[in-house]
């Protein structure tokens, strides 16, 4: 990630399917930013309305944001919940853009997995982390909170600082989810840090 993140336009998209807090993740990460002193701008996309259905977010963050909104190919970070949604979503990064992507994978019928289908290559796509944030939250008994997860993951590259984190965190979530997010939050954060193939976090 380019040093310059805090002071030059940084633009990250969240997806996934309905049901898995897309829009809570972009809701935390644009506290985040203001706490910064950033200008942010989100914009929320939401496809069939059931569950299962594709939703996406984007957050802009700089000293100052005209548009809520970036098209293809000037995307610097996609945090994906589901496969198959963030492969979709992949032509939006920048050539030096990262994807984190949790390994879950949906099918058409509702089923999911947290493998790929046998054929799918992940070494195919030099620009993501798989991430096992679904088994990571199932062992923890804590599978509502894998949006924490992804968003602990993303921390590990953004220069923002822990306690930035945890009081925005704090200042959306309720107060009896908190426990259990900022647990994921954590598992999300060491995963990604201990990731042979994470950008270097800026100091």
């Amino acid at each position: 990630m380019r040093s310059a993140t805090l002071t030059s336009q940084s633009s990250v998209m969240f997806t996934g399917v309905g049901g898995q807090g897309i829009l809570l993740a972009g809701d935390v990460l644009a506290a985040v930013a203001l706490q910064a002193g950033l200008d942010v701008k989100k914009s929320e996309i939401r496809g069939l309305s059931r569950r299962f259905g594709s939703v996406w977010c984007q957050v802009r963050m700089a000293e100052e944001v005209h548009s809520p909104v970036c098209g293809e190919g000037a995307i610097d970070f996609l945090v994906s919940l589901e496969m198959q949604e963030g492969l979709r979503r992949l032509p939006y990064l920048n050539n030096n853009g990262t994807a984190l992507i949790n390994r879950l994978w949906i099918d058409s019928n509702g089923t999911s997995r947290s493998e790929p289908p046998p054929e799918f290559d992940e070494l195919k796509y030099s620009n993501c982390l798989w991430l096992d944030g679904t088994e990571t939250t199932h062992n923890a008994e804590q599978t509502r909170s894998l949006n924490f997860y992804m968003l602990g993951a993303l921390s590990g590259i953004l220069p923002f600082d822990e306690s930035t984190w945890k009081a925005a965190i704090e200042s959306v979530v309720q107060p009896r989810f908190l426990p259990a997010n900022l647990e994921m939050f954590a598992a999300g954060s060491d995963a990604v840090l201990m990731h042979p193939a994470t950008p270097r976090k800026p100091k």
